[in-house]
Formats: structure tokens, sequence, C-alpha cells
């Protein structure tokens, strides 16, 4: 009988986390197109691919701001809206798609994927009231 208890771990070197969660210097993300001039009224995708899925943001960026999160998607064939956007998401790629887009929403648009670990990470340990019923 074991239980899990998470368990906070400094910052390990990226050859040990790549060891111990397999990740590859090949893991990229990548956007298409780079730029895109449309006329109002037509709609639009744009394109986010990567080579290992691990969940996926989207942001948009003003001049002069910072990146506001648009939406956060976990599972593949996750699909999600909000009023003229809508992104989804597959196993190897995501789209932010733009119906009928409007002078306004001219910005720069992001995607960025999540990575594998982060700071507070779970371990088995031992449970000795569970061992003592043994």
């Amino acid at each position: 009988h074991r239980n899990l208890r998470c368990q906070h771990v400094e910052s390990p070197s990226y050859e040990y986390l790549s060891e111990i969660l397999g990740l590859s210097g090949e893991d990229q993300v990548e956007q298409s197109p780079q730029s895109l001039r449309t006329q109002e009224g037509d709609s639009l995708s744009l394109n986010c691919s990567y080579s290992s899925f691990r969940g996926l943001q989207w942001y948009r960026q003003d001049p002069g701001k910072g990146p506001e999160l648009l939406f956060l998607l976990h599972s593949v064939g996750d699909e999600k809206q909000k009023e003229r956007l809508r992104a989804t998401l597959l196993k190897k790629g995501s789209s932010l798609h733009i119906e009928a887009p409007k002078p306004e929403d001219s910005a720069t648009y992001l995607c960025a994927v999540q990575t594998q670990y982060s700071p507070g990470t779970c371990r088995l340990h031992p449970n000795p009231e569970a061992g003592a019923l043994e």
C-alpha cells in the first residue's frame, strides 16, 4: 500500500530532466503563417504545430502590451470558442480560427506548448500505517 504525496523539488539540471522525462532537443513549436493580411469579413486560420503534445495555450498580444491568454487546451479534440475566435487541438497541432474578423482583431497571436515538468512533482512514498496492517 502506497499513497501519493506531492513534494517540491529544486530545479534539477536540464540533462537530468531530459533523462527522467524523455525530453528531446527535437521538441519544437512552429506557427504558420508568420504573418497574414485579410479583408474584413473573410475568415482565417492560424496554425501551430509541435513535435510532442503536453497541452497548449493561445495568446493575443497587442503592440506595447503583454500577452493575453485566449485559450488553454489540454486534451486532443478540445475545442473552445470566444466570440469570433475558435481554437481546436489535435495530436500534433492546433488551429486558431477567426470568423469574419474585424479591424480590432489585428494583433500578434502566439501559441505556447506546456512542458511536462513543473516544480511540484508527485512521487510514491511508503505509507507506514498501511504497511503496519499487512
